[in-house]
C-alpha cells in the first residue's frame, strides 16, 4: 500500500485573487505532505479544483471539469478528486450526490484540512464533505508561501469574509463573517515575504477597509498600512477590494502620505442608479460615491480608480441603466469590470421579481463596454512620452518579453533593452498606449 504522502497533485483555479492565494496555500500544504505539483490534472494522483460561485458561468465551469476528470479517474481509481473554494462551501454534499465520481468537498474554512483529509481517504476509500463555518478560520493564519507564482509580488490576506449582505452577493454565505487577522501577524508575514525577496504584496479581504472593525485592540485599515510602510525593503503596497461605504479620509491620506502605498484603488460602484444601489442593499447612493472620488483625486493627484459595474439586475429601467452610462462618462474610470447580474442560491435579488432577460443584459453590457474601452484607451494614448516607475514582474510565455506594472496598475509590456531583470524597480518611458496596456522603453 502506497504512503499517504506520495504522488502527485494539481490544483485549477477559478475566481478572484483570494482563490489564487488559497491555492497557493494548499499548494504548500500538499508540498509539505509530500506530494510534487504537476502542471497537467492527467499525471496527478490528487486533483483540486477551486472554484468561485460570484457568477452562475463560473458554477457551470466547474461542474463541465468535473465531468472531464470522469475518464482519467477510470483510468487511474485511486486518484483522489477534490472540489474547494465558493461552489463546494455553498453545495456541500448535494456536489458528492451529483458527482459519483468526487472524493471530496472542501468549504473555505476547512483549507487547512486537506492533507488530512487526503491521508483519510487513501485510508479509508471513503468520501467527505467539510463546509462549517469556523468562528476562527484556521487557514487565515496560515503564512503566504515565499515561492508564490511569482518571486517579487505576493498576496497577503489581511481578513476574510463580508457582513454587508448584497442582496446580489454569495459571499456572506460561502465565506461568512468578516474576520480580521492580528495586525501583528501580518506585519510579521510581511516581514518574512520582504526577508525572501518579495517587494510588493497585495493585501487581500472582501472589504479591505472592514479590517480590524472585529478586533477589541483599536486596529484599523489605516493604521496596518502605517506599519507596513516602516518594514524596510517594502517596495509597494496594494489592496483589493474597497467597499464604498466604508472607505475614509484617513485611508485617503494614507495612499498620499505613505511611501510604499500605492496610487490605485479598486471600488465598486455597481450602478450609477441611486434605486438600483438601495434594491442592491449598497447603503450610499452616487453622490455620496462621488464625493469620495473627487476627495481621493484632490488628496492623490494622479490615482487610478478602478470599479465594478453589474447591468440587468432586476427591475433595471432603460432610465436607471442611462444613470450608470451618465457615471462612467461623469468620473471616467481608469477601468471597469462588468458583468451581467446572475442569480445566486441564497441571495435576495435572485427572488425579486422584474428579471431582465439575457438579450437585454447583452446589450447593456456591449454599451458600457463600449463607452469604457474609449475611456481606457485615452488614459493609454495619454501617458504616451510621460516616465512611470515600473516593477518588473516577469516574462510573457512563448515570447520571452518583460513585463511589469506602474504605481497606478497600468501594465506596461517592456521593449528589448540589456541590463533588466525580474524585481528590478526602474524609471521606463512610456512609447505607446494600447487599448489594454502600455508599451515602455528604459529610461536611461
Amino acid at each position: 500500500m502506497r504512503n499517504v504522502g506520495e504522488g502527485n497533485f494539481y490544483i485549477e483555479t477559478y475566481g478572484c485573487q483570494m482563490n489564487e492565494h488559497d491555492s497557493e496555500k494548499m499548494a504548500a500544504l500538499l508540498e509539505d505532505f509530500g506530494l510534487r505539483g504537476v502542471s497537467s490534472a492527467d499525471s496527478a494522483d490528487v486533483v483540486v479544483i477551486n472554484t468561485c460561485s460570484i457568477r452562475e458561468k463560473a458554477e457551470h465551469k466547474v461542474y463541465s471539469v468535473l465531468g472531464k476528470l470522469k475518464s482519467l479517474k477510470k483510468k487511474n481509481p485511486n486518484m483522489i478528486t477534490v472540489v474547494a473554494g465558493c461552489v463546494a462551501q455553498q453545495e456541500g454534499d448535494k456536489l458528492l450526490n451529483r458527482v459519483a465520481h468526487l472524493d471530496l468537498v472542501l468549504g473555505t474554512h476547512s483549507i487547512a484540512q486537506l492533507p488530512k483529509l487526503v491521508a483519510k481517504i487513501r485510508e479509508t476509500r471513503k468520501r467527505f464533505d467539510r463546509v462549517d463555518f469556523s468562528t476562527d478560520v484556521e487557514s487565515l493564519h496560515m503564512p503566504a508561501p515565499c515561492k508564490g507564482k511569482s518571486k517579487v509580488c505576493s498576496y497577503v490576506t489581511i481578513m476574510q469574509g463580508c457582513s454587508n449582505f448584497c442582496t446580489y452577493c454569495v459571499v456572506p454565505f460561502t465565506r461568512g463573517p468578516e474576520q480580521s487577522r492580528l495586525q501583528t501577524e501580518v506585519v510579521d508575514e510581511v516581514r518574512h515575504l520582504v526577508q525572501h525577496g518579495i517587494k510588493e504584496i497585495t493585501l487581500l479581504g472582501q472589504n479591505v477597509n472592514a479590517y480590524g472593525k472585529d478586533l477589541a485592540n483599536g486596529s484599523s485599515f489605516t493604521s496596518l498600512l502605517i506599519e507596513l510602510d516602516r518594514l524596510p525593503g517594502l517596495s509597494r503596497v496594494r489592496f483589493t477590494t474597497s467597499h464604498p461605504r466604508d472607505f475614509r479620509d484617513d485611508m485617503a491620506g494614507a495612499m498620499a502620505d505613505l511611501e510604499s502605498v500605492c496610487q490605485h484603488i479598486h471600488l465598486p460602484l455597481q450602478s450609477g442608479s441611486d434605486r438600483i444601489l438601495s434594491a442592491m442593499n449598497r447603503r450610499y447612493k452616487f453622490a455620496e460615491y462621488l464625493n469620495k472620488i473627487h476627495m481621493l483625486r484632490e488628496r492623490v493627484p494622479g490615482v487610478a480608480i478602478t470599479t465594478d459595474i453589474i447591468v440587468g439586475f432586476p427591475g433595471e429601467t432603460e432610465s436607471d441603466f442611462r444613470d450608470t452610462r451618465k457615471v462612467l462618462e461623469e468620473v471616467r474610470f481608469d477601468q471597469i469590470f462588468s458583468f451581467k447580474f446572475s442569480p445566486r442560491p441564497g441571495t435576495a435579488a435572485g427572488k425579486l421579481p422584474d428579471q431582465i432577460p439575457e438579450n437585454v443584459k447583452a446589450d447593456r453590457l456591449a454599451a458600457i463596454h463600449a463607452i469604457q474601452d474609449v475611456i481606457t484607451q485615452n488614459y493609454h494614448k495619454e501617458a504616451e512620452g510621460t516616465v512611470e516607475e515600473v516593477l518588473v514582474e516577469g516574462t510573457r510565455d512563448g515570447t520571452g518579453q518583460f513585463f511589469g506594472r506602474t504605481r497606478t496598475n497600468k501594465i506596461v509590456n517592456l521593449a528589448p533593452s540589456a541590463g533588466i531583470q525580474e524585481g528590478d524597480l526602474i524609471n521606463v518611458r512610456i512609447i505607446r498606449g494600447l487599448k489594454h496596456s502600455l508599451v515602455g522603453e528604459k529610461a536611461f
